[in-house]
Parts: C-alpha cells; sequence; structure tokens
C-alpha cells in the first residue's frame, strides 16, 4: 500500500514545474525495511530511490532518517544532500556511511579520522554535512521532548476525521 503512495506522491511530483526554492517536503522516519540495500526490492524503494534523485529539481525535498544506515540502499546515501549523523554504534555503520560519503573531505578529514569523530560523538550531538558546499560542523540541537505513545486507535482515527470534517465545514 505505502509503495502505491509513493509512486501517486512520485507522479504528483513530476507534474511540478521545475524550481529551485523549496515547496514541500517528504519526511520519511524509521526508513529501515522500506530503502533496502541491493538486491532487495521492496515496492517503496524504486518510488523512493527515484525520488531522492529528481524531487529537488521541482521544489521538493526527502528526507529520511534511520538509526541503521547499513540497512540502506547506497543510491538513496549518494543522493543525499544534507547529512546529520549522530554517534553510530557499529563499525558496519560507520563504513557505511564512510562509504557514502566516498572521496571527500570533510572539515578537512580523512575518513579515519571522520570514523574516529563519529565514535566519539556524544549524545544528542551530531556533525552535519552540506553536499553543496562540502563542508561540515558539530551541531548540538536544543533539548525536546515528545510524547509518543504509539498509533492511534480506530476510534481516535474516526474522531481526527470528524473533527477535520468540521474544520472544513466551517
Amino acid at each position: 500500500m505505502l509503495g502505491v503512495v509513493l509512486e501517486e506522491v512520485l507522479s504528483w511530483v513530476r507534474s511540478l514545474p521545475g524550481s529551485q526554492r523549496l515547496k514541500a517536503l517528504i519526511v520519511f522516519d524509521e526508513v529501515y525495511g522500506f530503502l533496502p540495500p541491493h538486491p532487495a526490492a521492496p515496492p517503496t524503494k524504486r518510488p523512493l530511490v527515484a525520488l531522492m534523485k529528481q524531487a529537488r529539481a521541482f521544489g521538493v525535498g526527502v528526507l529520511v532518517a534511520t538509526q541503521t544506515p547499513m540497512d540502506l540502499d547506497y543510491r538513496a546515501l549518494s543522493n543525499a544532500g544534507l547529512w546529520c549523523l549522530g554517534r553510530l554504534q557499529t563499525d558496519a555503520d560507520r563504513e557505511r556511511v564512510l562509504d557514502g560519503l566516498a572521496n571527500e573531505r570533510i572539515r578537512g578529514e580523512s575518513a579515519e579520522e571522520l570514523d574516529s569523530i563519529l565514535k566519539q560523538l556524544r549524545p544528542r550531538w551530531f556533525l552535519v554535512r552540506d553536499a553543496l558546499s562540502g563542508t561540515a560542523a558539530l551541531l548540538q540541537p536544543r533539548w525536546t521532548m515528545s510524547f509518543m505513545r504509539g498509533p492511534m486507535t480506530r476510534v481516535e482515527v474516526r474522531r481526527a476525521r470528524g473533527a477535520n470534517a468540521l474544520k472544513g465545514a466551517a
């Protein structure tokens, strides 16, 4: 089902006029399993890779997030224009990220030096890299808190739909 939705989003994006300004942002958190490495090909993979390659030309950004970069297709990593790298726990995840940044020097550091930085990052610190300028910086975002209690029940979904219908009628 999600593959069908992503294909529709891709069709919509391709119908837009070209733009250098960001008009929309597609956010996909916990992308694990939806954009796996080759040879796996779930129905979500083709439209996600296409969106990451083409959407920016139409003013649409794509943000994917994962805690395990090892589980992402390399084409997705190589098409990322902005990287926010937190502390990666495994050598395999650090290697995947460094492969995605192949032949690039960030902050003037070699791959070995970047690996060392990623190992030493404290919680809620990120190495942020901009593909356009090739620059990177260390960033500590403000502290935030959210209450994520889990998925909505059917009753809550019906109630939310009813509330939205009333807003549209007003």
